[in-house]
């Protein structure tokens, strides 16, 4: 058993005053703490990991060059998430605070219980008495007694300067320091917990007020680490100040995922890709003698840390159908995080169920979720999925709403840092038929619905599937859908599905836009009144002489808020989005690709782009001057200006447009990302389908509004 550092000589008793103990209570449910500064630190290019506690965020900076060994053994345990929701299992008041043993594991009878976490081999020790000594403040690695090289998991804070710790069993190795005051105030409070012997190892345990040891140690009753993450790279003066999400991640033998990722910015970009499992594994029992399996996930893994050069794309692979050696296990869903120094464009494609579906990751956070359109019935594969990125665990209840106004609540919770869900198919209290979904949690989440259609035929449009997120917050009296269009047969063709969350009738009016001199067209659809709690779903087409027209599409609710999501048929396949409730100086999309050779024939890719300048959304009429920016993976960028009037649309079609088809043609430059940036607030979105992927990799495409950058409300634009 890995074993804390000799005590020092003398020991004094401690007992926490219950001012102080009503002041911890209070700290219990800290939020994240704001990054560090590059100052804070001794050297820049250190490398800085943070553990988010119950009682605050606790910043590192590692020894990334003095110590290389320990640091990246410490790294390694933070990466696979091994200190995730582990505790601290030992104070010495005024000498150590230790933890990375274990998780709380509660026992039979109220008896306490923990687990203890895998562990990779021990390491050799790197002590260094003049540079790096235990002094308070630092962060030095726990052995067994009288074994020098014996540091595996666990490791401990310096209360107080220990430096006869230096020299004992050739020393304990510093490999990091606290890195500002802030981060020292946590650990004093912790200092000034009592502590219970609960039996070696833990026979120094620090725990909180209120204990009631009847029904066994609870979390709260402990000090414990909700997350452990990297929060600054090594050898780059910047954090990791940008998070993207996106709910949806699943690897299986027939699924193929990937994560296009776009650097939009004038310099090189960090980052690195985090998913977050839904549920933990089943922990296996170590085999005689052996430590815990080292490869066992419990709940987080950082799959990839990378760097992107200037204007480039890029992008991983999560998994492949036909691969051995997938990011993630299969078998176990997920969120996904990307961490990033700069701005980036980030995509997520994913290949399932014989369609694929694609979105773009997104920057908002809300505990108000509203889903449109969710359907169940023969064929249909629909999952609502959700990831709570708060250090806190939600209680999230998800509101059903039928077509006759009926409801039907589902109630859940998800641990802190965790993916929730639900497959649809497997609620029986879920009739068939369409119906939408308002999901509130107590903590911040990102939801999203991805749906699959596979009625096992043959024909073209037998099997076809879309991603998009949820509608953020509370709905809007206004929204915006930059790009739509009816074909000339039914094959083509775009719904709007709108719920209505709010105690008044809604009446939508819908207010078509087109590039091509046909004069804006308004109508009033009656299925789109709306009573209270009522939701409904409209066939554009029904209006009547739109074959063949693109089009933008405004709604208005009057003074009621709703949601509204579109869903779109074309070229076999299935795409969906939500209509945009706020403008943006920037829209961002990861994925984009033409081939000169296929362009317009299976490949096919469009852009639109709606300014909303104008005196009906009670804003000054403005002209806006847009670029569009496509980013290639060798660095070459192609921009393209246009002038778009207060009020208009403008249509940008890749797949025909000749500069585009010549980079392809004659650079071999076929991988892009898109940045979309205008001097006002503009709404812009992006369809892409791709029908002969090939490789096993089912064909088929994907509609989103992109990543929103510098965004204010439609109803905001004064």
């Amino acid at each position: 058993m890995p074993f804390s550092p000799a005590r020092r000589p003398a020991r004094h008793a401690h007992t926490s005053p219950a001012s102080l103990l009503e002041r911890l209570d209070s700290r219990i449910l800290f939020d994240s703490a704001p990054l560090p500064s590059i100052t804070d630190l001794n050297n820049p290019n250190h490398t800085v990991v943070r553990f988010e506690t119950n009682f605050g965020d606790i910043d590192m900076e590692m020894f990334d060059e003095a110590a290389p060994i320990t640091v990246t053994n410490f790294l390694k345990y933070v990466r696979d998430g091994d200190y995730d929701r582990t505790f601290f299992h030992r104070l010495d008041d005024d000498f150590v605070l230790q933890g990375g043993l274990a998780r709380l594991n509660p026992g039979a009878n109220g008896a306490f219980g923990a687990k203890e976490i895998p562990v990779d081999g021990p390491i050799q020790n790197e002590p260094d008495s003049t540079n790096r000594s235990n002094l308070a403040r630092t962060i030095a690695m726990a052995r067994v007694g009288g074994q020098v090289n014996s540091a595996t998991s666990q490791f401990f804070f310096n209360l107080v300067d220990n430096t006869f710790l230096n020299t004992v069993d050739q020393g304990f190795t510093v490999f990091a320091r606290v890195v500002d005051d802030r981060s020292w105030q946590v650990l004093q409070t912790i200092n000034n917990l009592s502590v219970r012997n609960q039996g070696s190892p833990y026979n120094e345990l620090p725990v909180t007020s209120g204990i009631d040891t009847g029904d066994g140690f609870q979390e709260d009753e402990l000090v414990m680490i909700w997350d452990a993450e990297i929060i600054k790279p090594q050898g780059v003066a910047a954090f990791y100040q940008f998070k993207y999400y996106f709910p949806e991640g699943f690897a299986g033998s027939t699924i193929n995922e990937f994560l296009p990722i776009g650097n939009p910015n004038g310099t090189a970009a960090n980052y690195q890709v985090i998913v977050r499992a839904e549920v933990a594994q089943t922990q296996p029992p170590p085999a005689a003698g052996n430590a815990p399996d080292p490869d066992f996930w419990y709940r987080d893994k950082v799959i990839q840390t990378a760097a992107i050069g200037a204007n480039r794309r890029g992008g991983i692979t999560v998994s492949q159908s036909s691969s051995t050696t997938n990011l993630v296990e299969r078998g176990v869903p997920y969120a996904i995080e990307v961490w990033s120094t700069s701005r980036l464009n980030v995509n997520f494609s994913h290949y399932d169920f014989g369609s694929a579906t694609g979105e773009a990751f997104t920057t908002d956070t809300n505990t108000t979720w509203g889903i449109p359109q969710i359907q169940k019935g023969t064929g249909l594969n629909d999952f609502l999925l959700w990831t709570n990125v708060s250090d806190t665990d939600a209680d999230v209840t998800v509101t059903f709403t039928f077509n006759d106004g009926s409801t039907f609540v589902f109630n859940a919770q998800t641990q802190s840092f965790r993916r929730g869900g639900l497959a649809i198919d497997d609620i029986p209290q879920l009739p068939d038929g369409d119906f939408s979904a308002v999901v509130t949690s107590t903590q911040p989440i990102v939801a999203s619905l991805t749906h699959y259609f596979n009625d096992g035929g043959s024909a073209a449009d037998s099997t076809r599937g879309y991603s998009t997120l949820g509608v953020a917050g509370a709905g809007l009296r206004t929204g915006i859908l930059p790009l739509a269009n009816i074909g000339s047969d039914a094959s083509t063709s775009e719904f709007i599905h709108v719920m209505n969350p709010g105690t008044s009738v809604a009446i939508m009016t819908l207010i078509l836009t087109f590039s091509d001199g046909t004069p804006e067209l308004t109508v009033s659809p009656s299925q789109l009144i709306l009573s209270p709690g009522r939701r409904a779903t409209y066939n554009l087409a029904d209006i009547g002489n739109l074959a063949g027209k693109t089009f933008s599409v405004r709604y208005s609710a009057g003074t009621v808020s709703v949601y509204a999501q579109s869903t779109h048929r074309e070229h076999g396949d299935e795409t969906a989005s939500p209509y945009a409730v706020n403008a943006a100086l920037r829209h961002e999309y990861g994925e984009g690709f033409i081939d000169d050779a296929r362009a317009g024939n299976d490949l096919f890719e469009n852009f639109a782009v709606y300014n909303p300048n104008i005196t009906a959304l009670g804003a000054t009429e403005q002209e806006a001057n847009v670029t569009f920016r496509f980013l290639y993976t060798d660095g070459f960028v192609q921009t393209f200006d246009f002038v778009i009037a207060a009020g208009e649309r403008l249509d940008f079609v890749a797949h025909t447009n000749a500069t585009l088809l010549a980079q392809a043609r004659d650079n071999d430059r076929f991988f892009f990302s898109v940045e979309i940036a205008s001097d006002v607030p503009v709404v812009a979105a992006m369809r892409h389908f791709d029908l002969t992927l090939g490789a096993g990799t089912p064909s088929g495409g994907f509609a989103t509004i992109g990543t929103q950058r510098n965004t204010t409300l439609l109803t905001s634009l004064t």
